[in-house]
């Protein structure tokens, strides 16, 4: 086969799909993102880049460790959930949440 005729990976051939336990859909939204840090209350602004059943992956304004448990608040809905910091990318405010409780429903969009 030569490279010519070689097609570029798209998004819907990712490569750790079948590693995962909920499909993915990009989708930009804006949440914050609050947890405990000693004995005050810190909070960060985030964004989504993709979203599923059971948590996203977000870029975050604040350095948060693995396994950090956090709050996730949607503005736009009022709904918030419990998470838990899962996957941090080289850029400190890449991160990986997941929901303690998976839910279809939380993000608002259709994945």
């Amino acid at each position: 086969m030569s490279l010519s005729t070689m097609e570029p990976p798209t998004f819907a051939d990712d490569r750790w799909a079948k590693y995962r336990s909920h499909k993915r859909a990009v989708a930009s939204l804006p949440f914050l993102l609050e947890w405990e840090e000693g004995d005050k209350r810190r909070s960060a602004n985030a964004i989504t880049v993709d979203v599923s059943h059971s948590g996203c992956m977000a870029v975050v304004g604040a350095d948060l460790p693995l396994r950090r448990q956090v709050r996730i608040v949607m503005p736009k809905t009022g709904r918030s959930a419990t998470a838990e910091v899962v996957w941090r990318g080289h850029e400190a405010w890449d991160v990986g949440i997941a929901l303690q409780q998976p839910d279809p429903g939380f993000w608002g969009v259709k994945i």
